[in-house]
């Protein structure tokens, strides 16, 4: 092989690990933020187009959001904990006292879940025009109730 032909092959080399390099620092950069974050926050933005908001409502929709999640939050984590005690008792039988009463714990902490979370979306609908809450009304029960979401 002639000198030419080995310094451009040499070059090419060097020009293909450099690219390389470059794309996996952008990739570790941009894999930063979560695909499921991205997802989310296109979710979200689709959902607030759909029903037609204004920006002012977006803005309160999302301060009442951050609100929604901080008080809820801690009854998830509750309701969490109560499951984990539940099934560190896998040894005793369903009908045992302690069960029970951690199954009764559980559902009223759901419940009061459930409650909240109503009210926080008819909060939210009050803020709607009529137009809008129809929409509105479409579209909360199919993302109240999508599976793959994580709190």
């Amino acid at each position: 092989m002639s000198q030419t032909r080995y310094r451009w092959m040499l070059l090419l080399v060097i020009i293909l690990v450099a690219s390389n390099i470059l794309l996996g620092y952008l990739l570790m950069q941009s894999g930063n933020q979560s695909v499921a974050k991205k997802r989310k926050g296109n979710e979200v933005s689709a959902w607030y187009a759909e029903v037609g908001l204004e920006q002012d409502q977006i803005d309160t929709f999302k301060i009442l959001k951050e609100e929604y999640f901080r008080d809820m939050k801690p009854l998830w984590s509750d309701v969490r904990q109560l499951k984990d005690s539940l099934y560190r008792q896998l040894d005793k039988s369903i009908e045992d006292s302690s069960a029970q009463n951690i199954l009764l714990l559980i559902s009223k902490k759901n419940l009061e879940a459930d409650s909240r979370t109503y009210r926080h979306f008819t909060k939210l609908r009050r803020f709607c025009t009529p137009a809008q809450q129809a929409r509105f009304d479409t579209i909360i029960p199919k993302l109240v109730n999508r599976t793959g979401r994580k709190r």
